[in-house]
């Protein structure tokens, strides 16, 4: 801690409590209030630092479209007011994301993620086993202190990643191999197949790293192994593709409609063909009783408010307009972060490259995206480095940081 400094504390402490809802651990309204302290921080350091603003959303123009469409959506939103407040909470997510990364460095960042997300998860083992009835689902799933055990895979998974890199890097490997193995117990017992597949996902690149960091000759070897698998594999799902694929659902306990997301699809495809071009305004669908949601609610009979795919959520509230600004500001970002490994290929820069690999799993099952409030939407915008500076936030002793 001395080293990650005090002005870390209230960032760990975000990382902490953002996610919890509060009722499992009696403090109810403590998501909320976290969240007003980050978007304080965020208006905080627009102030304080005006002559950085062009170079702050220079930098993420792509990004920042997001919540500006959403704004902008109040003028045809069916609710209006709804779409220009929450469109302001996107703004101020993005923008304590950037501070995050501004004030804190890369490396620092992953230790406060991974120090947060710790804490969160130490809390909820031990709540799991003091009063399980608070932490279970009926079908004995761990949710832990958070509200749904997709929540806790989620987060376990990106502790997987964080875990991963600063061990690799070697900062207090006691502690990140503690926590890895923590993390990964709870996503087990999670029961959460998305978050599984997005573990993996982020996982898999570093493996390549690995590879790659150890020369040429591991290298070629890994490679050539990939290459024979990946042809094994094409072989065996050529000849059983379809039984393949049903034994997969059945192993991670879904069945053809995905634990009912491809009806939650189908509605929202139906509303988009309504309003193709620019959509009905951000959020709105869920709040309109012009729409089709109370329907939705009743066939599914829960009290949902997103699509779990953030392609259909851009469409229904900015129709192709969003969909085309959501998938270009994804692209970009994995360009540059990619770009920022090449020139500076440690574990640390390899981070942002395992989150978005995560994070292209959960946009196309979760809504970890383009809400107002969400630590992936933070992360996202504190992956890239924002400017050159040889003393605030450095990602190491002795480099400039690196605009992209």
């Amino acid at each position: 801690m001395p080293r990650l400094g005090l002005a870390a504390v209230a960032w760990i402490i975000l990382f902490l409590f953002a996610p919890v809802v509060g009722e499992q651990i009696k403090l109810p309204g403590v998501d909320k209030a976290v969240w007003i302290g980050s978007d304080l921080i965020a208006f905080a350091f627009l102030v304080l630092r005006r002559d950085l603003a062009a170079t702050l959303f220079g930098s993420r123009l792509l990004l920042l479209s997001w919540p500006l469409l959403a704004i902008a959506s109040a003028l045809w939103s069916l609710t209006p007011g709804l779409s220009a407040y929450h469109g302001l909470q996107l703004l101020a997510t993005i923008v304590a994301g950037i501070t995050l990364r501004t004030t804190m460095g890369l490396s620092r960042l992953v230790r406060i993620v991974f120090l947060g997300l710790l804490l969160g998860q130490t809390l909820s083992a031990v709540l799991t086993v003091a009063a399980p009835s608070l932490t279970r689902g009926t079908d004995g799933n761990w949710a832990g202190i958070y509200s749904h055990k997709n929540v806790l895979g989620s987060l376990a998974s990106l502790q997987l990643l964080c875990a991963a890199c600063l061990f690799l890097q070697g900062w207090n490997r006691l502690l990140t191999l503690g926590g890895f193995c923590l993390a990964l117990v709870l996503l087990v017992a999670t029961h959460s197949a998305t978050a599984l597949v997005a573990a993996a996902a982020g996982l898999m690149p570093l493996v390549a790293i690995f590879a790659w960091r150890q020369g040429k000759h591991v290298t070629g070897f890994c490679l050539g192994i990939a290459i024979a698998l990946a042809g094994i594999g094409i072989l065996v799902i050529a000849a059983r593709g379809a039984d393949i694929s049903a034994s997969l659902l059945s192993d991670l306990g879904k069945d053809t409609t995905l634990t009912g997301r491809t009806i939650l699809w189908q509605f929202g495809l139906e509303q988009f063909w309504r309003e193709p071009l620019i959509g009905i305004g951000y959020k709105a669908y869920w709040e309109s009783p012009l729409t089709t949601a109370a329907y939705l609610h009743f066939v599914t009979k829960q009290k949902l408010w997103f699509f779990h795919n953030n392609f259909i959520d851009a469409a229904v509230a900015f129709g192709i307009v969003g969909v085309v600004l959501f998938t270009a500001a994804l692209l970009d970002t994995a360009r540059r972060v990619i770009a920022h490994f090449a020139r500076s290929s440690g574990y640390m820069e390899a981070w942002p490259i395992l989150f978005i690999s995560q994070l292209f799993v959960l946009v196309c099952f979760e809504c970890p995206l383009l809400v107002n409030h969400g630590l992936h939407q933070l992360l996202l915008a504190a992956l890239l480095p924002v400017v050159r500076s040889p003393n605030a936030g450095e990602d190491r002793p002795g480099h400039r940081r690196l605009t992209i």
